[in-house]
């Protein structure tokens, strides 16, 4: 009787460890790839945002005549309390209806601002949801980035006009243009100062660029007053709501920047101090002279809808006199971006 001994092959320890070590590898490599998959998919799917801003912009000019106000009529937006006869409205307000959102357009009462509509009720955060209030807490996907993990939808309003309540914020912003007389970085001389009004610094209510901040009716800009042309002059671009405070697309003060910072600039008030890019940034949030500014999530720049309407990815080391020309539209410099 022939007697067979069983025998088992299997891994040794030595063995395991190693095919362990290779499917380690592996992932190590597909990981970033990935990622920079889902980056290009937010990225594109961004770019689209900005693309449907742009065409809402051409339709609002080409119904108007002129591109959508951005402004505040009686009172001052700093006052407090505001006045009951205060009104006013963002440009991203006015294009609302060209961008598939007239629902929430027709509920706003243009007699009033945010804060003094009287359907709010006494109470600061009615949830009555037909007031001028409750819009500007309602967040628009279209002007939010996919990249943007950092910022809240809803984020801390003013604390003197809102009571710092909760806030739709935006990552879009208009481009005020590139002359500014604020903080580290002012640019106020030829050839990025001229304005529509002579040489100026003041790039919130004499901005050079095609949609800035201003309390004046003779703000409304044209497309015949972009004299550098369209293709060649940025419209909109990117920002980071959790980086800056005056981030909220219903407001007027929030829904513009200036070019004349440079892009993705670093903080720079006193609490900058962790040397963490991120970390400083969140806390400068409240420092408007160096954040009134354009930045995004993305790796390496950010995106901006030209006048055009084409949609352009700006690196964030491009030079800054061809930055500050791309903001401006009446400098004389045409530059263009491959």
């Amino acid at each position: 009787m022939v007697s067979h001994k069983s025998s088992r092959k299997g891994f040794t320890l030595v063995e395991l460890l190693v095919v362990i070590a290779i499917i380690g590898v592996m992932v190590g490599l597909l990981l970033p790839a990935v990622q920079a998959a889902r980056e290009a998919a937010r990225r594109m799917s961004c770019g689209n945002n900005m693309k449907q801003i742009g065409l809402g912009l051409h339709n609002y000019e080409s119904t108007y005549k002129h591109l959508p106000l951005n402004r505040s009529w009686v009172g001052h937006f700093g006052d407090n309390p505001v006045p009951a006869t205060a009104r006013s409205r963002s440009w991203m307000v006015g294009v609302l209806p060209f961008i598939e959102q007239q629902p929430v357009y027709d509920i706003i009462d243009f007699s009033f601002e945010e804060t003094n509509d009287p359907r709010n009720g006494t109470v600061m955060n009615s949830p009555n949801p037909i007031s001028n209030s409750a819009v500007a807490r309602t967040v628009i996907p279209s002007y939010r980035c996919p990249s943007d993990g950092v910022s809240d939808p809803l984020m801390n309003g003013r604390a003197n006009r809102d009571g710092g309540r909760q806030l739709a914020v935006n990552n879009y912003k208009g481009v005020a243009g590139a002359n500014w007389q604020w903080g580290s970085f002012i640019v106020n001389t030829v050839p990025f100062a001229g304005t529509r009004w002579g040489l100026s610094g003041d790039g919130l209510d004499r901005g050079n660029g095609m949609l800035m901040r201003s309390n004046q009716f003779d703000s409304r800009t044209e497309f015949r007053h972009v004299t550098d042309g369209l293709s060649n002059t940025a419209m909109v671009g990117e920002a980071v709501p959790a980086f800056c405070t005056h981030t909220f697309w219903y407001w007027f003060n929030g829904s513009t920047a200036t070019m004349g910072i440079p892009l993705n600039a670093r903080a720079r008030c006193a609490t900058a101090t962790t040397g963490v890019r991120n970390q400083d940034l969140l806390n400068c949030r409240g420092d408007w002279p160096n954040n009134y500014s354009f930045m995004s999530m993305h790796p390496g720049g950010a995106q901006f809808t030209m006048g055009d309407a084409s949609v352009k990815f700006v690196s964030e080391t491009v030079d800054l006199n061809i930055y500050r020309a791309l903001g401006s539209m009446m400098d004389g410099q045409t530059v263009t971006l491959d």
